[in-house]
């Protein structure tokens, strides 16, 4: 745990400002955000909910909306289970951070490599395959 983290209430207080937020609550000590992303002018509207718990390790971001994968699709790139996006390495997130400056960003991005990897089949957002299945960060 770094030394100055982030309380649920200062990481709240943050994601309520953002213009893409559709929710936030904290209930039982667990933060719920829900907003809605565009990766680019070209892409579509994504609506990503974020979940972050008092002594958890990192947030887990999904997709709700729409439905990741599609026709011919056997697995995603760079998803745990249940579909947490993968989107950084585990020592890249400390609870000192903002999950309004690193992780809705990186979900942006995230979503924006998928749409090429959609179009192209390749994954060109670097980083590497979860290889357990279960969200390493």
């Amino acid at each position: 745990m770094a030394a100055n983290r982030r309380t649920l209430i200062q990481q709240l207080a943050a994601l309520a400002q953002l213009p893409v937020t559709t929710t936030v609550t904290i209930e039982r000590n667990q933060l719920s955000w829900t907003g809605e992303l565009q990766p680019s002018p070209l892409s579509d509207i994504y609506t990503v909910h974020i979940s972050y718990a008092t002594g958890q390790r990192a947030p887990t971001v999904t997709v709700l909306r729409p439905e990741l994968g599609g026709a011919g699709v056997e697995s995603l790139p760079h998803v745990y289970t249940q579909d947490h996006l993968c989107l950084y390495y585990p020592w890249q997130w400390t609870d000192d951070k903002l999950i309004t400056r690193m992780i809705v960003p990186w979900a942006s991005e995230w979503l924006f490599h998928y749409e090429v990897w959609k179009a192209t089949g390749t994954w060109h957002g670097g980083g590497h395959e979860p290889t357990t299945g279960t969200q390493a960060a």
